[in-house]
């Protein structure tokens, strides 16, 4: 408030001064411009000289601003820009519309002077791509590179799921390795690169990627856990011995195998039969039993319960009667009385497995207990009834296919 006073009284001050300088001044300014003669005081003049000056300085301040740093030329790249951005956006928009062709096309053509070029680079390849040019994408995205070499690491990842998309494996896995040793904890990359030896069926390299997976969390832990089963199921399904090796040197790499399998997998039903045909491939046997006999007991399932029917020991007798000790709480389990049935049908108790076999149609007529019936049956030389399962059975293998 005090400083606004005084410069209040000051201009008050200035002007009565100037309004003095005016009246006392003798002499005068005479301008004549053929007819016109303009006369005033010198001290009209001056002041008239320090307004017209000062007028003209703010104009040339004024112009430059205009033309410079601000004004009509941040105005103009503000303009352009928005243009721009708009067009980037409208490419995007035909790019979430699945309009390919429209998309690549405005996303490409607007990239100079947009003020995200590697996004509309990357887009276009995309769109490109999606609309089975990939070999324009292929260009676009060695555009990219040229252009903006910090962008190198996302177009090589982007070519690499191209390739992945068009089954160019041969191409795309050396790529994505070398992503991978760039930037291990990538988790776009560690995708890719899952998805390429899934599709490849590289199983062994697909488990040493595994921990990367889990140790950056490039997968939601559900999906984690499915692909990390995928993985060791696989690994054991496509299981071939080395036939230079000797049975015991077979074993052994098994073992090996077995032993990467985490403790968290191996109560796994389809895990545990997968081993088990993996260990009669290399003429285990003394290994199934126990090991049938503890996963049955720690979950109960068809495939294991047709595994350890199907299972030939040293000793009938003591398969059978681990197998009875499940039966008071299976009673009603079809896979079991048919388990049963071969197994005392290698033991030569012939009645006895006609009884199982017989109860295992009853609650489940498939056509293997028809057919394992009727051969018990001829076996025991009632070729009437024998002939009978084996219709029983056809019928029943027709109807299920239709």
């Amino acid at each position: 408030m005090r400083k606004l006073l005084l410069m209040f009284m000051l201009a008050l001050l200035l002007g009565a001064g100037g309004i003095w300088l005016l009246q006392q001044g003798r002499g005068y300014i005479l301008i004549s411009a053929g007819n016109t003669n303009i006369e005033m005081s010198i001290w009209v003049g001056a002041l008239l000289y320090i307004v017209l000056s000062a007028t003209l300085v703010w104009l040339l301040l004024l112009l430059r601003w205009l033309t410079d740093a601000g004004g009509i030329r941040q105005w103009w790249q503000s303009f352009s820009s928005a243009r721009q951005v708009s067009k980037t956006a409208q490419g995007l928009l035909l790019y979430a519309e699945h309009d390919w062709q429209k998309a690549s096309q405005l996303l490409s053509q607007s990239t100079e002077k947009s003020s995200m070029p590697v996004i509309n680079l990357l887009f276009a390849a995309r769109a490109a791509a999606e609309n089975d040019e990939v070999e324009k994408a292929r260009q676009l995205l060695e555009r990219l590179k040229i252009n903006h070499p910090n962008a190198t690491f996302a177009a090589d990842k982007l070519l690499a799921e191209l390739l992945i998309v068009d089954e160019q494996f041969a191409d795309a896995l050396p790529l994505l390795v070398g992503l991978h040793q760039e930037k291990p904890g990538d988790r776009a990359v560690l995708r890719l690169l899952a998805d390429a030896y899934y599709l490849t069926e590289d199983w062994s390299s697909l488990q040493k990627l595994l921990r990367d997976i889990k140790h950056y969390s490039a997968l939601s832990k559900k999906a984690a856990a499915n692909l990390e089963l995928d993985a060791y199921l696989s690994l054991l399904l496509t299981f071939v011995p080395d036939l230079e090796l000797t049975e015991g040197e077979q074993q052994a790499q098994l073992t090996d195998l077995w032993d990467l399998v985490p403790n968290s997998l191996r109560k796994i039903p389809e895990l545990i039969c997968a081993y088990v045909d993996a260990l009669q491939s290399v003429n285990a046997g003394n290994k199934l039993q126990p090991l049938l006999t503890k996963a049955l007991n720690n979950s109960w399932h068809a495939d294991l319960v047709e595994r350890f029917g199907e299972l030939h020991t040293g000793s009938s007798e003591k398969q059978l009667a681990v197998a009875e000790k499940w039966l008071p709480d299976h009673s009603q389990d079809a896979d079991l009385l048919l388990a049963l049935g071969r197994i005392c049908r290698r033991a030569e108790l012939l009645g006895k497995s006609r009884d199982y076999l017989s109860a295992a149609v009853n609650l489940n007529p498939c056509p293997q207990t028809y057919l394992e019936l009727a051969e018990l049956l001829d076996v025991m030389d009632d070729k009437t009834a024998s002939a009978e399962m084996y219709r029983k059975g056809l019928l029943t293998g027709l109807e299920s296919d239709h």
